[in-house]
C-alpha cells in the first residue's frame, strides 16, 4: 500500500473523511472474539477502514443482516470443477466464497509452469482471491508420461510469483520420511522462503508421523478417522476436515470438530460436481453441514474463516480495520442465505469471463497417429491380472483369473490409456471388472496425475473411436456406442470447459444417462474411471506404460508367468 492509500485508509477510520462505503446497521458476527456487535463497516478502496458509526459516498442499510467474512477455502483444486476460473468464480463467489488455497497440480502435469500462469493470470480478473501453491509432485510417479516436471529448481523460481503463497500437498509422505534428496529439496527451498507447505498424509501415524512433520509440513486433509485427527493436532498440524461431493468425512470427525479449534478448518479439496456447485453450494455447503451437525455457527464460521487466514497469512477472515473487505451479507446465519457479497470492497454483480486462453492451452492433446485395433490388442490368453475397482474408492484390488479377450458375463472390459504430451505413441492395456459395460466405451482426458487419455469398453473399435474423438476434441470425455452417443468438450488442457456451467452440467447429465444404457451401475462411473491411471494408489493401476503394480512400485505383464 502507497503512502497516499495509508493516508486515506487512516483518515476515513478516524471519521475525518467519507467512506468509500459504508455497510450502516450490520449485525456482526465477529469470529475473533465470538461476539455479535451491531454496528457500521466503513470501507476505503478494498480494505475496512473502521468498525462503529460512519458515513459512506455509497451506503448500504444491513438492518436484519448479519455481516460475516467471506469464507476462505484452505484446499482446493481448480481443474476439477471441469470448469473456466471465470466460471467458476461465478458460481462460488455470490454464495459467499470470497477465497481460495490452489494446488493446481492437475494442469502442472499437463503444460507446467506454463500452465500454472494461466490460472494465476486468470483469476486476477475475477473478483475471487485464488492463493495459488506449487505443485510438489509433478509428476507423482516415474511410471507414467507427464506433459511436464517441477523440479525444485521451478519450485524455487515459481514460489517468487505474485498470489503463490506455499508448496503444496506433499504426497511423497515416503520420500519424506526416508529423506528422498529431490521431495527435500523442495520442502527446504519452501521453508527458506518463509512459505508455507501443506501435506497430505493419509493414515500415517507414530514415529512416521513425527518425521514428517519434523520436515516443517504444516497440514493435513487426509483424516478419515478421529484418533488420526487427534494425533496430528496434537503434534502441531492444522487439521483440514474435508467435506465434498464424493469423500465426506464431517461426518467421521465431528467430535474433533465440535472441539471448536483454532487450528482445524473445513476445505473442499476441489471435491464438488458442478450440479452441487450449482445446486447445494461450495465451502458455504460446508458451513451448512457443520451447523446440521450440530457445531456451533461461530465456530463453523471460525473454520471457513479466520483460521485458515491466520494459517495461510491471508489479510482477510475477519471483520475489522485493514483487513480485505470480504463481507457477505445473510439473512439467516445457520442456513448461511446470501443478501449480497462484497469482495475487495465492492459489491460482486455479473462476473463475465474477460480472460483469453492462449493457443498452446487449447492444442495439449498430441497423439503420434489415430489409434487403431491393433495398437491396443492384448496379445496372448491364460491367467491375468484384472483391476477389480471398488465403488466409492480410489484404490483397486486385484482378481486372477483365465482370460482370453473382453468377457461382457464375467465384466471383464479392457483399459488402455493413450500418451498424449508428447506424441510418444505408448499404449498402456490391460484387463477390468467393476464398470459393467455390455457394450460400447467411454473414453477422457482428466486422468490422474499425468491426465493421458484412458478409455475403458467392450469392443476395441468403440474405444479407439471414443480415444480419437477426444483429441479431435482436443480434451474432454466421450460415450461411443458404434457412434458418438455423447461428448463434452475440455479444450482448456484437456481438463476444463469454455462452455456456462449450466451447459457442461447439461452435457454431463447426457454422458451419465448413456453409460447408464451401455449398463454401468457405478455411481460415478467418470470419477472412477479418472483415478484408474493413477499409480501411486494401490493396488493395479495402468498407465501408457502398461499395468502397473503399486505395491511392487513396476510395470508388470498383463498374464501371470
Amino acid at each position: 500500500m502507497q503512502v497516499e492509500e495509508l493516508k486515506k485508509l487512516i483518515d476515513v477510520a478516524s471519521g475525518r473523511r467519507k467512506a468509500d462505503l459504508v455497510i450502516k446497521n450490520a449485525e456482526i458476527v465477529n469470529v475473533l472474539t465470538e461476539e455479535f456487535i451491531k454496528a457500521d463497516i466503513a470501507v476505503c478502496g478494498d480494505k475496512i477502514a473502521g468498525i462503529g458509526n460512519y458515513d459512506g459516498i455509497k451506503e448500504i442499510d444491513a438492518s436484519g443482516l448479519y455481516a460475516v467474512p467471506g469464507l476462505i477455502d484452505g484446499h482446493t483444486h481448480l481443474e476439477m470443477s471441469m470448469l473456466s476460473v471465470t466460471e467458476f468464480a461465478r458460481l462460488v463467489v455470490p454464495r459467499g466464497n470470497t477465497s481460495v488455497v490452489a494446488d493446481p497440480h492437475e494442469i502442472a502435469n499437463v503444460l507446467g509452469r506454463d500452465g500454472i500462469r494461466v490460472l494465476i493470470e486468470e483469476a486476477k480478473t475475477t473478483p475471487l482471491k485464488v492463493f495459488f501453491e506449487v505443485p510438489s509432485c509433478v509428476p507423482s510417479s516415474p511410471l507414467e508420461t507427464p506433459g511436464a516436471i517441477i523440479t525444485a529448481e521451478d519450485v524455487a523460481g515459481i514460489l517468487e510469483w505474485e498470489s503463490v503463497i506455499g508448496l503444496a500437498e506433499v504426497m511423497n509422505y515416503p520420500g519424506v520420511v526416508n529423506c528422498d534428496e529431490d521431495v527435500l529439496k523442495k520442502i527446504a527451498v519452501a521453508k527458506a522462503k518463509g512459505k508455507i507447505v501443506d501435506g497430505h498424509s493419509p493414515m500415517l501415524r507414530g514415529k512416521e508421523l513425527n518425521a514428517y512433520i519434523s520436515s516443517g509440513i504444516g497440514s493435513d486433509h487426509e483424516c478419515i478417522d478421529e484418533e488420526e485427527a487427534m494425533e496430528k493436532l496434537r503434534l502441531g498440524m492444522r487439521l483440514m476436515i474435508r467435506e465434498g461431493s464424493a469423500a465426506r468425512n464431517l461426518e467421521s470427525l465431528l467430535n474433533v470438530a465440535k472441539l471448536g479449534n483454532r487450528w482445524t478448518m473445513l476445505v473442499t479439496d476441489g471435491d464438488r460436481t458442478i450440479r452441487d456447485l450449482m445446486e447445494k453450494g461450495y465451502l458455504d455447503y460446508c458451513y451448512r453441514r457443520a451447523v446440521e451437525e450440530g457445531i456451533d455457527p461461530i465456530k463453523a464460521l471460525q473454520m471457513c474463516t479466520i483460521n485458515p487466514a491466520e494459517y495461510f497469512g491471508i489479510n482477510a477472515g475477519l471483520i475489522a480495520p485493514s483487513r480485505i473487505a470480504d463481507i457477505v451479507l445473510l439473512r439467516n446465519l445457520e442456513k448461511f442465505e446470501v443478501e449480497k457479497v462484497i469482495a475487495n470492497g465492492e459489491v460482486v454483480g455479473e462476473i463475465k469471463r474477460v480472460y483469453t486462453y492462449p493457443d498452446f492451452v487449447k492444442s495439449s492433446v498430441k497423439l503420434k497417429k489415430p489409434i487403431t485395433p491393433e495398437d491396443i490388442k492384448i496379445e496372448g490368453k491364460g491367467v491375468a491380472r484384472i483391476i477389480k475397482v471398488i465403488e466409492g474408492e480410489i484404490v483397486t484390488g486385484e482378481d486372477r483369473e483365465y482370460v482370453e479377450g473382453v468377457d461382457v458375463n464375467r465384466d471383464i472390459l479392457k483399459i488402455v490409456v493413450v500418451e498424449r504430451h508428447k506424441a510418444t505413441g505408448n499404449v498402456g492395456k490391460a484387463y477390468i471388472r467393476g464398470f459393467g459395460l455390455k457394450r460400447g466405451a467411454i473414453a477422457q482426458s482428466i486422468a490422474h496425475d499425468a491426465h493421458n487419455i484412458v478409455a475403458v469398453g467392450v469392443r476395441d473399435e468403440d474405444i479407439c473411436k471414443a480415444v480419437n474423438r477426444i483429441a479431435e476434441l482436443q480434451g474432454g470425455i466421450v460415450v461411443v456406442d458404434g457412434d458418438v452417443k455423447a461428448e463434452l468438450q475440455l479444450n482448456i488442457a484437456g481438463l476444463m470447459s469454455e462452455e456456462r456451467a449450466e451447459v457442461v452440467a447439461e452435457k454431463l447429465d447426457r454422458i451419465h444417462e448413456e453409460i447408464k444404457r451401455l449398463g454401468c451401475k457405478l455411481k460415478s462411473p467418470i470419477l472412477a474411471l479418472s483415478f484408474m491411471a493413477l499409480p501411486v494408489i494401490p493396488k493395479l493401476k495402468v498407465t501408457d506404460l502398461g499395468l502397473v503394480d503399486v505395491e511392487e512400485f513396476k510395470v508388470v505383464d498383463v498374464f501371470v508367468s
